[in-house]
């Protein structure tokens, strides 16, 4: 019981963290336009799809048990990471590089609001869908 109040509290703190981010600090959006949030979400699927291949991959050829099916693969690629320890990066980032640091900021804030509201409000469904417990 003591860890998943923990684990509930931490969870709570990080979204609290990424809410106030998006209102506390000036963003310069207005100058980037939606290019450059356009192009991080393309690259970074496609750098979680590589990653998550390679790993299933060489999981797949040292078991000899249970092996990752394409749904379970899908799962872990569609699931992902939703951006805690990214934000605590660009945050610092911001403080460290007063030109691009607010751009990495605005990304990372963006990406993880994308990532939490619409792929973690479709998980469900997903997991549903894909038969995966």
């Amino acid at each position: 019981m003591g860890y998943e109040t923990i684990a509930y509290s931490a969870e709570t703190i990080v979204f609290l963290f990424l809410g106030i981010g998006l209102f506390a600090f000036e963003h310069p959006f207005q100058e980037l336009g939606w290019g450059l949030f356009i192009t991080t979400i393309i690259n970074l699927n496609l750098s979680r799809l590589l990653n998550v291949g390679v790993c299933t991959f060489l999981i797949n050829k040292t078991r000899t048990e249970t092996n990752f099916s394409r749904k379970e693969f899908f799962v872990i690629w569609f699931s992902g990471l939703r951006g805690a320890m990214a934000y605590a990066l660009a945050l610092s980032c911001a403080g460290d590089f007063p030109t691009v640091g607010p751009v990495i900021l605005i990304d990372t804030l963006m990406y993880s609001f994308t990532t939490i509201l619409v792929q973690g409000s479709v998980m469900n469904p997903v997991l549903a869908k894909c038969n995966v417990k």
